[in-house]
């Protein structure tokens, strides 16, 4: 069969057409957005990507050990290794850290589904972490904290609690796309909160809580002059999601607290390798009043 020259140049063209509209048509998809979801939907399939609603009833006593790396900056940097453990029942919850450190022994935070409290490295004298919570403690006492490691993680009770849960699009956290809700907590909060699920598996990624107060007026303009607004923000990273039984869940859990204000800046790192999960155990509820524990136990 002959082909004349046009015949030629038409087919090159059709076929060049074809490849760029193929192109065009892969580059749509891979570059088109994520699904626009209701905050609810959102919710729904973060609750499927932790288990079925019998296997996340069944897991109704927790209590999770680990390691713990601690580094702060501030004028000087620092680091130690400790041992970590969480547990919960219900709305109770504990965060327990000890470390081979004389200056700062452990950390400790629970609530009893009645108080909140924090334990004292010295008569009177609370760590940087338990002092902040201490002062915020709404978003302890409304299961936020430790995601979805706790039973009291509000999500698994979204109609009791109540929230008012708002859809703010999506973002990237390390190239990866996630889903972000904003969260108030019905009783209120210090804190703007902000809740990140993957994209791809609607696990629970991020959680960010940030608070702004603004600068105290001084006695003098000159004095107003040189204050400025305090800023603090606590972060939680949650990754390494693993089966656990019937669950999954994160085994790596990170808290980073940053506070900005008149006596400079400190930034704190909590980073908890859980490794022993044993979701059917009971813990006395005496328990999660840590307060009660004398210092140095």
């Amino acid at each position: 069969m002959k082909y004349d020259e046009f015949s030629i140049v038409r087919s090159i063209r059709f076929t060049s057409l074809a490849i760029l509209l193929l192109i065009s048509y892969c580059l749509t998809i891979s570059a088109s957005p994520v699904e626009k979801l209701k905050a609810e939907d959102v919710v729904r399939k973060h609750l499927e990507s932790i288990g079925t609603p019998e296997q996340r009833a069944a897991a109704a006593h927790r209590v999770i050990l680990g390691t713990v790396q601690f580094s702060f900056r501030a004028r000087g940097t620092g680091k130690t290794l400790g041992n970590a453990v969480l547990a919960s029942e219900g709305m109770m919850s504990l965060i327990g850290m000890q470390f081979p450190n004389a200056e700062y022994p452990h950390e400790r935070l629970g609530y009893d589904g009645r108080a909140f409290t924090t334990g004292f490295i010295r008569p009177g004298v609370r760590t940087v972490l338990g002092d902040f919570m201490k002062n915020r403690d709404s978003v302890f006492k409304e299961g936020l904290i430790g995601g979805t490691l706790s039973t009291a993680w509000p999500l698994l009770d979204i109609n009791n609690r109540s929230p008012k849960l708002g859809y703010e699009g999506t973002d990237k956290i390390d190239g990866r796309e996630v889903y972000v809700l904003s969260y108030s907590p019905k009783k209120g909060s210090d804190f703007q909160i902000r809740l990140f699920f993957d994209a791809m598996t609607f696990q629970h990624v991020r959680s960010t809580y940030s608070q702004v107060m603004s600068a105290m007026q001084g006695r003098t303009d000159k004095d107003s002059a040189r204050q400025s607004a305090s800023r603090y923000q606590l972060v939680e990273d949650f990754s390494e999601y693993k089966k656990e039984g019937e669950l999954t869940l994160p085994h790596t859990y990170k808290l980073a607290l940053l506070m900005d204000d008149y006596r400079g800046t400190v930034k704190s790192e909590w980073t908890l390798t859980l490794s022993q999960f044993d979701l059917n155990h009971r813990v006395p509820a005496d328990s999660f009043n840590v307060e009660a524990y004398k210092a140095g136990s």
